[in-house]
């Protein structure tokens, strides 16, 4: 199951997804299907994912790429989908048995804002707690 939480902060605040070798493969897979469809992802309906807190709503909506915090949805994020089947490729290399713990940025090249880590086998079952 992959967790997904949004952790504040004055200085690098980020959307958190800590997952196992079959969730990156997952989410992978809900980004090539994004870049093709190009259809709204809520994470909350994802059946591999526990979103603790405020929901992401993954879009190719105009606005800034990247994540920001909004009202109607807690989190938005925007990611071109041009971007997004890289995204997916990074996931397959961080799901590879040979790779026991590491963790990607999936960055839409915005130098400020929330950033969006996906990590695996390195934080406890506890963290996000």
């Amino acid at each position: 199951m992959m967790r997904v939480g949004f952790l504040p902060s004055d200085f690098n605040p980020m959307v958190l997804m800590l997952g196992e070798a079959e969730d990156c493969r997952a989410l992978g897979g809900v980004l090539r299907r994004f870049a093709r469809d190009q259809q709204d992802v809520s994470f909350r309906s994802l059946g591999f994912c526990d979103v603790q807190g405020a929901d992401v709503l993954l879009t190719a909506a105009a606005g800034p790429p990247g994540v920001q915090q909004c009202e109607e949805f807690a989190f938005i994020w925007r990611v071109p989908v041009e971007m997004a089947p890289d995204f997916a490729d990074r996931l397959d290399d961080l799901a590879d048995p040979g790779r026991i713990a590491g963790s990607e940025d999936l960055a839409c090249g915005t130098g400020d804002g929330i950033a969006v880590k996906v990590s695996r086998g390195e934080y406890t079952d506890d963290f996000m707690l």
